[in-house]
């Protein structure tokens, strides 16, 4: 597995997603004013919110399980993959990658 951030200087400290470079982080804090801030900036709709909430608000934080996989979640609103990581009891990073689905694609890994 190749590293996200390869080459990108961070802070040694920085809690960073497995899988998505910090480029794409949208939002780091509380889990609500994430959710506002998604459906406010058109990332999330209500539907979506209403659908992931009980998921991401039930993640461990990663200073507990010690697996970044684990304490993350991953799922596509209707332009973006999104994925919510958990890096301690109150606080949430939030990526987003923009995605531009075409007219009867379908999805390669559903979530």
């Amino acid at each position: 597995m190749s590293y996200p951030n390869k080459g990108v200087k961070i802070d040694p400290r920085a809690i960073t997603s497995a899988k998505m470079p910090e480029s794409l982080k949208v939002y780091s804090g509380f889990l609500n004013r994430a959710f506002l801030y998604l459906k406010g900036e058109g990332i999330l709709k209500r539907a979506d919110i209403d659908k992931v909430y009980h998921v991401i608000s039930n993640l461990p934080p990663v200073n507990r399980s010690n697996d970044k996989m684990e304490s993350s979640y991953w799922f596509y609103s209707d332009t973006c993959l999104v994925e919510f990581l958990r890096t301690s009891i109150n606080n949430f990073k939030v990526y987003a990658l923009k995605v531009k689905f075409f007219k009867n694609s379908k999805i390669l890994f559903p979530g």
